[in-house]
């Protein structure tokens, strides 16, 4: 009885010894970007271009309805942490959209690199 003790024992210790060894020789995969991503939209857009026009600027956006960005939504312009303006999304397609100035912000202007971000309320 003690002798078959023994023997599952040692199997019981080269198991646990092979699994040791197996764990330690897994490779680790790299994760996919898109999974750290957030299934939700940024509600963001970079700007593309600004095209000047008779009546009223027109700012061209890097991103739109897969950004979730949607006709009439207003948008606020940001540069870093500060507020450049306001502009209304008056066009808005899969991965571009269009919007009028309502306005800016002392003397400034909207340029390429800007970020869009939808104006959305906060309950506190």
């Amino acid at each position: 009885m003690h002798l078959l003790s023994a023997q599952r024992l040692s199997k019981l210790a080269s198991l646990f010894l092979f699994g040791a060894l197996v764990a330690g020789c897994v490779v680790r995969a790299e994760v996919p970007a898109f999974v750290k991503e957030s299934i939700y939209s940024p509600n963001a857009a970079t700007v593309s271009t600004v095209v000047p026009a008779l009546a009223a600027d027109v700012v061209i956006l890097d991103g739109g309805l897969e950004q979730g960005i949607r006709l009439g939504m207003v948008c606020r312009i940001n540069r870093g942490a500060q507020t450049i303006g306001e502009l209304i999304i008056i066009e808005s397609r899969s991965d571009r959209s269009a919007g009028l100035i309502l306005g800016l912000v002392d003397d400034s202007t909207i340029q390429a690199g800007d970020i869009a971000r939808v104006k959305t309320l906060q309950n506190s």
